[in-house]
């Protein structure tokens, strides 16, 4: 019977983290947000939605692209004593003021997307700090145990936040209240998710602090020896070429994971899904992938970490292909089983990959090597939806047609992995 494990004062202030920003990436990032835009979009320009779906998803590339580039710079930087503090809270609070921002009545539809994308790089920048503070808050040999109950927690501690938030949307959705009041619904459901990420921000505020720092030098700018110590473990990192093959697979095949959490509902709405279905199926996607994520483990565990990353790029292949059958009202309801489909896996895919990656790096640079997986996950997200959006003008049914060639970048990867040889990487040291 799985148990969690007991956790230390500062251990238990990281989890709560990871409760904390889950609400906001449930609620606003992957549910209320592309329904708001989609509204609002339609509303003030008229123009056809598959412009203003290419718009989100052009957008949700880029952003991806900026949090991939600034990422490394913050972790190298924030390994300076006291910047790790200071950055969470800085990014902390550009995420949140953010959030509240987007909950504003009466918005223009391009001044939405540009609060929104300030918001979701502080929340992403955000992360970036809080993966760091992990060895701050436990040894080596509690890393993954802390990092997947921080995973699981997160998993369930965002469904609270939602179904309350959620509240007047339904009532709206379901005709119980005014429709006009739709967009004031969503509002609520942005200031629950925010006020709740800043209350479970507090605990990692309050009683962690950052132990493993590099001094400063008074004459030493820290911001370019960051850039400078970047640039030394690239060079390392090249030299292990099993991990660096990795690496490229994971950024490949994580590319279409976090596209698919970032833009499920957004795909959803071009191919005509309802409201109610698609919320029905990103609650379901929570509940199902708490468990999935704890039995991945075991099956890896069983079976080896690299058959799993397989099964799980082969669920999301068949999820994509299932996607592109939907082609009219009567086939939504296989949205239902794109649903199922991915709750089994988008947990344990992530979760085993980790664990899998770790098994690789030679200990004694394991933090470095990290911060390198870390940078890789988070260029996920960036050729998938540019992919979509640039497909999508150019046929009559643009999210059919155009999703399948997201089974492009799983093939290359699965292809990559085949040569991935984790036994071999002590013989290139």
């Amino acid at each position: 019977m799985f148990k969690f494990p007991k956790l230390s004062k500062q251990e238990r202030a990281w989890v709560l983290y990871d409760v904390a920003n889950s609400a906001f990436i449930l609620t606003v990032i992957t549910v209320l947000f592309p329904i708001l835009y989609n509204e609002v979009y339609m509303a003030q320009t008229g123009a056809d939605w598959t412009t203003g779906s290419a718009i989100f998803k052009y957008l949700t590339s880029g952003l991806a692209l900026t949090v991939a580039l600034l990422s490394p710079v913050i972790g190298a930087w924030s390994n300076y004593r006291g910047n790790k503090k200071k950055f969470f809270k800085i990014f902390l609070i550009v995420g949140i003021a953010g959030g509240f921002g987007i909950a504003i009545p009466g918005l223009d539809w391009l001044l939405l997307l540009i609060i929104f994308s300030i918001s979701s790089i502080g929340y992403n920048l955000t992360n970036v700090v809080y993966d760091a503070f992990l060895v701050d808050v436990t040894d080596k040999e509690n890393m993954d145990v802390i990092s997947s109950t921080g995973f699981a927690w997160g998993y369930i501690g965002s469904l609270i936040p939602f179904f309350a938030g959620m509240i007047p949307y339904l009532l709206v959705t379901f005709d119980i209240l005014d429709p006009s009041l739709g967009h004031l619904s969503m509002s609520f459901a942005f200031i629950v998710a925010c006020a709740w990420w800043l209350y479970y921000s507090l605990p990692i505020i309050r009683d962690v602090e950052q132990t493993y720092n590099i001094d400063v030098d008074s004459n030493v700018n820290s911001l370019g020896e960051s850039l400078k110590r970047l640039g030394r473990t690239f060079k390392e990192i090249r030299a292990y070429r099993y991990i660096f093959l990795f690496l490229i697979a994971y950024l490949l095949y994580i590319d279409v994971v976090n596209t698919v959490i970032r833009l499920a509902v957004n795909i959803g709405s071009d191919l005509n899904v309802s409201a109610p279905v698609l919320l029905g199926v990103v609650i379901m996607v929570q509940f199902i992938g708490f468990p999935s994520a704890i039995i991945y483990g075991r099956l890896a565990k069983r079976f080896g970490g690299k058959k799993m990353i397989f099964y799980g790029i082969l669920i999301y292949s068949l999820s994509i292909y299932v996607t592109s059958l939907i082609v009219s009202e009567d086939t939504t309801y296989l949205m239902w089983f794109v649903g199922l489909f991915i709750g089994t896996a988008q947990g344990g895919i992530q979760s085993v990959s980790r664990s899998y990656f770790a098994k690789m790096v030679p200990k004694e640079k394991a933090n470095d090597f990290f911060g390198f997986f870390s940078v890789f996950g988070r260029f996920g997200g960036i050729i998938s939806p540019f992919i979509l959006a640039s497909l999508a003008l150019h046929y009559d049914k643009p999210t059919n047609e155009a999703i399948l060639f997201l089974l492009i970048p799983l093939a290359v990867a699965s292809f990559i992995l085949i040569f991935v040889r984790p036994d071999k990487v002590k013989d290139i040291e």
